[in-house]
């Protein structure tokens, strides 16, 4: 290839080598080296951040062990129900378990795992930097490719889903909704339809929390056809809606096998939702074979679509109608799930969080819409027109659901890119030098994350109450111990893997650490499919203490691990004056049980349950 250089669109001058993919993988490249110095006393300790990375390890474990591809039951949760049916994919066990197969003739099992659980997250997000630039080079200002991977490693809520140790399925979501968003910024064709069908559908494979994603550019691509009625929209239309109820069949059955194609769980793809889409792929064939030729004619019979799709889940399940999340025990509801952040409306987070969130979207919107104004020919209108919709719709969704912010803030990027290439050329052509510097800085701020500190210290110097909870939050940051919220130091753990395997109950959020760094059961830990057990716990330690003794023993349970710090055990020992939690945390615990001495940094306490 030539070394000559060539001029980009828009005058940016670079040689050859340079292209959008090679400058994402260069920026992203630097940017998980500095990341994982950064963690590498993390790496080291495997001090993971998410009891959903603990959990997804020990699922590996056992698949290495001999568990079945088919089996996704964790048979160390809640052994006296038999375990706990996990809803979560083989798509995102299959490389973690690859690496660790490839690596482990080499290093071993242990060095295997840590190299792979700090390698692996950075890898899923250079194929993340690659694909914004893909992606977004089919807009109208060119020059985006080439700088939306600077943007997206200034995303804070984005690369947090991509840090060494992140193992959890939540940086799988955010590349394949990128993808889509490729696709549907593509020249409308069968090829474009298809590929957005089929990575909607393993998103959906990956997490049903992608729903309104899919939803969301399966509603654009039949917008786009009932307001056009063009040849290649309905080419898209058919291709998307085609690939995703195919797709999502295929996906069930290599990750579950015939028996996920029977099931009817709410909470992942199952039976009710491919046969919602099955319905509507198959009504929209047909309104596409009538070809009505008028406009809303069309979206008649696409609106009938979306019917045909809602009376086809609810037929096959009607508890789907109320949620993944409807039939959690009430107590777990409110002990629980009310203080899961992301799943909470943004409206219940903290100030210096709503900030940073709500920042990037707006400026993301702001700048789209300018976009949108100066495009002169059709086709870049209507995908800036398509980035606005899907913003606009994942901005408002990340109101309602705090997890999907990272989403929002992948479609900010391109509005973001577009407001500050222009800032920048603007500070270029003043000839003062202090002026330049100044509107050069104001430029860098439509990078999301410095347009977020920017703005929360400029509320911070304007509302004192809110510079005085910042205060007070660093503080308590700055005074945490490492080990606090699960008092797992390593002695504690050694403590723990000397007593013979046992049942263990502990506060919820506790569960799926142990079930990581011990051979012991748990009876319950924080995934919602264990609803009764995680009843059960939550009500002997907050509880009717007369009932504890009953519940311990019925879950089969043999010693009880708390720790003194966490968040959760606070809560439950404050939820009832008398309860099992006030009772361990005083010192003072039931006859029925007697203490166990263990070694622990933060306050790590064990008893054993006495025989009856």
């Amino acid at each position: 290839m030539s070394e000559a250089a060539v001029t980009p669109p828009d005058g940016i001058r670079l040689g050859r080598w340079f292209t959008p993919a090679r400058i994402a993988l260069v920026v992203w490249g630097l940017m998980s080296l500095i990341a994982i110095a950064a963690n590498w006393q993390a790496i080291g300790a495997l001090k993971l951040g998410d009891t959903d990375d603990a959990m997804r390890m020990a699922q590996v474990r056992d698949l290495l062990a001999g568990q079945g591809w088919w089996d996704l039951t964790q048979y160390r949760v809640n052994p006296a129900g038999g375990g706990v049916v996990m809803h979560w994919s083989r798509l995102v066990d299959a490389p973690l378990a690859a690496g660790i197969l490839l690596l482990k003739p080499l290093f071993g099992q242990v060095t295997a795992e840590r190299i792979v659980m700090a390698v692996w997250p950075p890898l899923l997000g250079a194929a993340l930097s690659i694909a914004c630039a893909l992606g977004y080079r089919n807009l109208s200002d060119r020059r985006i490719a080439y700088v939306a991977p600077l943007f997206l490693i200034m995303s804070a809520y984005i690369l947090v889903q991509f840090r060494p140790l992140r193992v959890d399925h939540h940086g799988w979501q955010i590349l394949l909704a990128m993808l889509m968003m490729g696709q549907a910024l593509r020249p409308a064709s069968w090829q474009a339809g298809l590929l957005g069908g089929f990575f909607a559908a393993a998103l959906l494979a990956v997490s049903i929390e992608g729903l309104p994603i899919v939803t969301l550019f399966a509603a654009l691509a039949a917008l786009r056809w009932a307001l056009h009625g063009r040849g290649d929209e309905r080419a898209r239309l058919c291709g998307y809606m085609g690939a995703l109820a195919v797709g999502a069949i295929l996906f069930q059955f290599a990750t579950r096998g015939p028996a996920g194609l029977m099931g009817t769980w709410c909470d992942s793809l199952s039976a009710p939702y491919m046969a919602a889409f099955v319905a509507a792929a198959m009504v929209v064939f047909a309104a596409v074979r009538v070809g009505p030729t008028h406009v809303p004619a069309r979206l008649l019979l696409l609106a009938l679509g979306g019917v045909a799709a809602a009376g086809a889940l609810v037929w096959t399940e009607p508890l789907c109608a109320k949620g993944p999340f409807a039939t959690l025990d009430p107590i777990v509801f409110d002990l629980w799930y009310r203080n899961v952040t992301e799943g909470r409306p943004l409206w219940t987070a903290k100030a210096h969080d709503m900030i940073h969130v709500l920042v990037p979207s707006l400026v993301g919107i702001a700048g789209a819409l300018l976009a949108w104004r100066s495009a002169k020919a059709a086709d870049d209108r209507r995908n800036w027109a398509t980035v606005i919709a899907a913003l606009s719709a994942a901005a408002t969704l990340s109101l309602f659901v705090f997890r999907s912010v990272s989403t929002a803030h992948l479609f900010a990027l391109p509005g973001c890119a577009w407001l500050g290439l222009r800032a920048w050329a603007w500070a270029r052509t003043i000839r003062s030098i202090g002026p330049r510097i100044l509107a050069s800085a104001m430029a860098a701020l439509t990078l999301p994350l410095l347009g977020g500190m920017a703005v929360a210290a400029l509320l911070s110097l304007a509302v004192p109450a809110l510079q005085k909870a910042e205060g007070r939050a660093a503080a308590r940051v700055a005074g945490t111990d490492g080990y606090r919220t699960d008092c797992l130091d390593p002695t504690a753990i050694a403590d723990l893997n000397r007593l013979p395997p046992a049942t263990l109950l502990t506060p919820i959020d506790l569960g799926a650490p142990l079930v990581f760094w011990t051979p012991h059961r748990l009876v319950a830990t924080p995934h919602h499919r264990n609803s009764e057990a995680m009843a059960d716990t939550i009500r002997a330690f907050a509880g009717d203490p007369a009932r504890a003794e009953a519940l311990v023993r019925r879950q089969r349970a043999t010693l009880i691990v708390v720790c003194r710090t966490a968040n959760d055990f606070n809560k439950y020992r404050h939820a009832r004056k008398d309860g099992l939690a006030a009772q361990l945390y005083a010192g003072t615990p039931p006859a029925w049980l007697e203490a166990v001495p263990i070694t622990s940094r933060a306050g790590l306490a064990l008893w054993r349950v006495k025989p009856e």
